[in-house]
């Protein structure tokens, strides 16, 4: 974040443009992939998006101009894991918490079509995953989800709408699927016997959003859909589902800047 802030108030080859806004917004998804219970939070969100020669940052992350002359960019990204309260989910009753998780890493994406409504790109993500119990973080592996991305810009009113969607497959480390699906044998009941799992498969992954801007508001929709049979874990009895969703809308008033 440093670095970022370093180069955008020493940028002296560009125009900066920024805009800074904020709102809200709720996010319905399962508990994780794997559990049929759900969660849902509602939260303020906010809104940054910053344009400059080398770089672009938005709600997806860092986007990178290094490579003008090439069809290849490096982008850096970031995701989350929402936290899990053992509680409320019958599949972890009397084991540990499951504290919220921030996935981040480098993406190195290679660019099939790039014009100015339509971008097709396949998109190799490495992330890395850090749980956060308070201010303490500790890492728990990481995890890459090579896709095919296809990105719509609508032109066709006064308040475009963009449109992505994403598809392929998840692989994680075995230290990654661990901390969702181990069980071990101070956690053993009946119903639930001891289980370590391994690196590898983790399903398929589907990702669709559309956000729209009017005025001085932004509107959009998230969702995602995973898929994880045939995964290395999904024997664990922690997993009593083969299909995983995450919906998040949210609404953002942009009050500074000029982007």
């Amino acid at each position: 974040m440093f670095i970022i802030i370093f180069f955008i108030c020493n940028s002296a080859y560009a125009e900066v443009l920024w805009k800074l806004g904020a709102g809200i917004g709720n996010i319905t998804a399962n508990s994780y992939p794997g559990s049929s219970e759900t969660e849902t939070a509602t939260s303020p969100i906010p809104y940054l998006k910053v344009k400059t020669e080398w770089f672009d940052i938005d709600r997806e992350g860092l986007h990178t101009n290094w490579f003008k002359d090439t069809s290849f960019r490096v982008d850096f990204t970031f995701d989350l894991g929402l936290p899990v309260d053992s509680e409320n989910n019958s599949l972890r009753a009397n084991m540990d918490d499951l504290d919220p998780v921030g996935l981040i890493g480098p993406m190195l994406i290679y660019q099939l079509k790039d014009s100015e409504t339509i971008k097709w790109q396949l998109q190799l993500p490495l992330a890395y995953a850090y749980a956060f119990d308070d201010l303490d973080a500790h890492s728990i592996g990481w995890s890459i989800n090579p896709r095919v991305y296809f990105n719509y810009l609508i032109k066709n009113s006064g308040y475009p709408i963009d449109l992505s969607v994403s598809l392929g497959p998840v692989y994680s480390s075995a230290q990654f699927h661990q901390y969702y699906y181990s069980v071990d044998a101070d956690d053993v009941m009946v119903g639930r016997d001891e289980y370590q799992t391994e690196e590898g498969n983790a399903g398929y992954r589907f990702n669709f959003s559309v956000t729209q801007r009017v005025d001085s508001y932004w509107l959009g929709l998230y969702l995602r859909y995973q898929n994880i049979s045939g995964a290395v874990f999904v024997d664990s009895p922690l997993v009593n589902e083969n299909d995983y969703w995450f919906v998040a809308v949210g609404a953002s008033w942009l009050f500074a800047g000029k982007l």
